[in-house]
């Protein structure tokens, strides 16, 4: 009879201990689910307070070096490609008519600006630049890898945030400002795409100049006659001639012996393909073997005087390209736009 009673007594503690545990799991559960319920309470209030899900959308705007995901924007939001000084372009936002007859608005400026000041200068800059009679400098912000400053502005009703960095000699910034009202109340929605900046790889000057001047050396030789541009080159003849009748458009171009790619390897350190066959088209493909047209003309002396940035869209820069015969001091502008590809700066476009 004692072993009965000890026996009901042990599986009366193993009901009792597994009761206890599945209480506890209930527990958890339960709270986990609550938690669970609150966290996406909390995220529908975020999202009520801060846009709806609309405005989550990537939508990454890159007409110009400075870009920004316009899809933190809700639709009251409209890119104005209308360059005015530094300002590349803008971000109108919503408006407010008074009765006046003025408007009240918000907007996101976005500049780009060559200067060669250092960070302590900024606000200086800023300050002398801008309508704003307060400007302060508050904290750094770190947003794809490059450390911004932040400044806050103000003057006469008009509030600002101003997200500004100096890097490769240019100042870029990205500037929300409105009047108060409005600025306060889409300052969130602006903020959001202002954290989303990113900044296109700038073309060091001197790795720019250098592409210029040997493009353009290559382009003058070509001028005096494809046989001395093919000369400058150096490249070996691998290809044995198997006397190959070519269509009848190519009836005026001859067997070279030179391997195509080496052709193309030598001259893509400086220009796209798309620009070596577009402004070199007297030198063609033919089953991987280099023809080549034989034209002469009047050797070029122009001297390059001064290379400038002109646009900066995206990846690619247009430079303005000023030339000047040394015979006749007749000058000569042509525009010549660079981009990196596959690592290399190369010419992508070329206009006269």
């Amino acid at each position: 009879m004692s072993k009965k009673k000890k026996s009901v007594e042990i599986n009366f503690g193993i009901i009792l201990l597994f009761v206890v545990v599945i209480g506890i799991i209930i527990f958890v559960v339960g709270r986990h689910s609550a938690n669970t319920k609150y966290s996406e309470k909390q995220n529908e209030n975020l999202s009520e307070n801060t846009g709806t899900q609309e405005t989550s959308k990537t939508n990454i705007y890159s007409n110009n070096v400075i870009m920004l995901d316009i899809g933190k924007l809700s639709d009251k939001w409209q890119v104005v490609e209308k360059p005015n000084g530094s300002i590349l372009y803008y971000i109108q936002g919503p408006a407010n008519q008074k009765e006046d007859g003025t408007t009240d608005d918000i907007r996101i400026n976005i500049y780009l600006e060559k200067s060669d000041m250092t960070n302590e200068e900024m606000k200086t800059q800023l300050l002398e630049h801008s309508i704003y009679s307060t400007i302060e400098y508050t904290k750094t912000q770190l947003i794809n890898d490059i450390q911004w400053r932040e400044f806050e502005a103000g003057n006469k009703g008009i509030k600002a945030k101003i997200l500004a960095v100096m890097q490769d000699g240019y100042m870029y910034a990205i500037e929300i400002v409105g009047e108060e009202n409005l600025y306060n109340q889409y300052y969130n929605e602006a903020m959001r795409t202002a954290m989303t900046i990113q900044i296109a790889s700038k073309i060091p000057d001197d790795v720019a100049s250098d592409v210029i001047y040997n493009y353009t050396n290559l382009a003058d030789i070509k001028i005096g006659g494809t046989q001395y541009l093919l000369n400058s080159l150096s490249l070996p003849q691998t290809v044995e001639n198997t006397n190959e009748t070519l269509p009848e458009e190519y009836s005026d171009y001859k067997f070279t012996g030179i391997a195509y790619s080496d052709f193309e390897n030598a001259m893509t350190k400086y220009m796209t393909t798309d620009v070596l066959k577009s402004q070199f088209s007297e030198f063609i493909n033919y089953n991987g073997t280099l023809y080549m047209k034989e034209v002469t003309g009047t050797q070029t002396d122009y001297m390059i005087e001064d290379i400038k940035v002109k646009t900066i869209k995206g990846q690619e820069t247009t430079y303005e390209i000023t030339k000047q015969n040394m015979n006749n001091y007749i000058r000569l502008i042509q525009n010549i736009t660079l981009k990196f590809e596959n690592g290399v700066c190369v010419v992508s476009n070329v206009e006269a």
